[in-house]
């Protein structure tokens, strides 16, 4: 049987855009997963987050000839609702973390965001909406770069053709030359270049191999040749830091080892995070509640 691995794609993607807010402690309709400090969510609400999450995906595998049994067994079998339901207790932790340690939007960023998404005709009530969600998005992002950890470096460089090239301004440096100015007139890297060579915060797996050995290991401010299969670096590490936690998400997003840096140092921080607040009570799941017993989402036939 063919595989619906897109309904696993449109799980990740879905990950940190739960619209579900919570309500205060109280009475309500529907019966209650689980509690985080004073909020409480519904079963209601774990229904909600599963077909936003996977609703679409499965109306389009029932388009596309899948049967209704094919679409269970898949979702059974990758444990589709519980996935979902635990996204949804770490995106809810973390925006009940940032709370806590003062962790808000970026308004400027923010609104450049819903701007960007906002439909030509869209309602107040919809702008609203959206603006709702990606602030949630944009704090759970936040709180994610900030307990995501790397080895870093922050270097200058200016790269050329030839080893006598780099050896003149290796000299040059030597003798008291700006190292801005240099690299302005004499980098074949446009884009560091034109920044005085600086090239931020480097990780583990950003660039060749021959440069990152010398970019964690040489002694700081103190350029010297490097030389790969894309040329010679006259390289300048300014600052090291082990476990340097990332500035931004997209910082941390970029990174071709994003994946292996969230597994080593976020994820046993929020496991971390998680115990902490089940021991102490502010979270707490619902006894006898499972998600696995949850309808799927399939389409309401008329």
């Amino acid at each position: 049987m063919r595989r619906l691995v897109w309904l696993l794609a449109l799980l990740l993607l879905a990950g940190c855009q739960s619209v579900t807010n919570g309500r205060q402690w109280e009475e309500t309709g529907s019966p209650v997963a689980f509690r985080l400090g004073t909020q409480i969510y519904t079963v209601a609400d774990v229904n909600a987050e599963i077909k936003r999450a996977i609703g679409d995906g499965v109306a389009n595998a029932l388009a596309a000839g899948q049967t209704r049994e094919q679409i269970e067994q898949i979702v059974v079998e990758n444990d589709l609702r519980r996935q979902i339901f635990e996204q949804m207790i770490q995106n809810e932790l973390l925006l009940y973390y940032a709370r806590q340690h003062g962790i808000g939007v970026d308004p400027e960023a923010l609104d450049e965001a819903v701007f960007s998404q906002l439909a030509v005709d869209a309602s107040p009530a919809e702008t609203l909406d959206l603006r709702s969600v990606l602030a949630r998005e944009q704090i759970v992002f936040e709180v994610i770069a900030r307990n995501t950890r790397a080895d870093m470096a922050r270097i200058r460089q200016i790269l050329v053709s030839d080893e006598a090239t780099a050896q003149t301004i290796l000299s040059e440096l030597q003798a008291g030359a700006d190292f801005a100015t240099l690299a302005a007139t004499h980098s074949r890297d446009s884009a560091t270049a034109a920044n005085g060579g600086e090239w931020g915060w480097v990780t583990r797996g950003d660039t060749v191999a021959q440069l990152e050995e010398a970019i964690f290991s040489l002694p700081l401010n103190t350029p010297q040749i490097v030389q790969s299969d894309f040329g010679f670096f006259v390289v300048e590490v300014l600052e090291r830091e082990s476990q340097r936690p990332f500035e931004s998400f997209e910082q941390l997003r970029i990174r071709r080892n994003a994946g292996q840096f969230y597994q080593e140092t976020f994820v046993p921080w929020y496991e971390e995070l998680r115990r902490q607040v089940e021991q102490s009570g502010e979270l707490q799941i619902a006894a006898g509640f499972d998600p696995d017993v949850l309808p799927i989402p399939f389409p309401e036939t008329p």
